[in-house]
């Protein structure tokens, strides 16, 4: 059975997914089905793919994802760290919320402000930024 901090955690994380698909790449969001994904409780956490509509076993097993996830390995690795965050409230990390992967740095930005209020990361900081890269290549010239 799960705590309510478990399920706090839970529709916290179902928000943050929420604000991924509605902006820029639109992340866990299938226009096809009109579905967003989202974890929830039964005996266990499972996500709710949207694409597929099935009910994922999000935890790391060997190596490829778990049937019925429709994303890449990145996703499975976030979505592993949504689990793990709402199972134990240990931070996670939105590694690949940046400009690379089709985020625009106001989008980036909302995640990570929202990832941060929820307690899933520390800080709305990253290692890698379009802006600062471009603020970077204009300072050498």
């Amino acid at each position: 059975m799960a705590s309510a901090e478990q399920i706090k955690r839970m529709n916290d994380i179902n928000d943050l997914i929420k604000l991924i698909a509605s902006i820029d790449r639109r992340t866990f969001f299938c226009k096809y089905k009109g579905r967003v994904a989202y974890f929830r409780f039964k005996k266990k956490l499972f996500f709710v793919d949207d694409y597929t509509g099935a009910d994922v076993y999000p935890y790391e097993m060997g190596y490829g994802s778990s049937n019925g996830f429709s994303h890449g390995g990145n996703m499975w690795q976030l979505v592993n760290s949504f689990r793990k965050f709402i199972i134990t409230g240990k931070c996670g990390e939105l590694r690949d919320y940046k400009e690379i992967w089709a985020y625009s740095h106001e989008g980036c930005m909302k995640i990570r402000q929202k990832a941060k209020e929820i307690g899933f990361i520390q800080t709305t900081d990253y290692p890698y930024s379009f802006q600062e890269w471009t603020e970077a290549s204009h300072a050498s010239k």
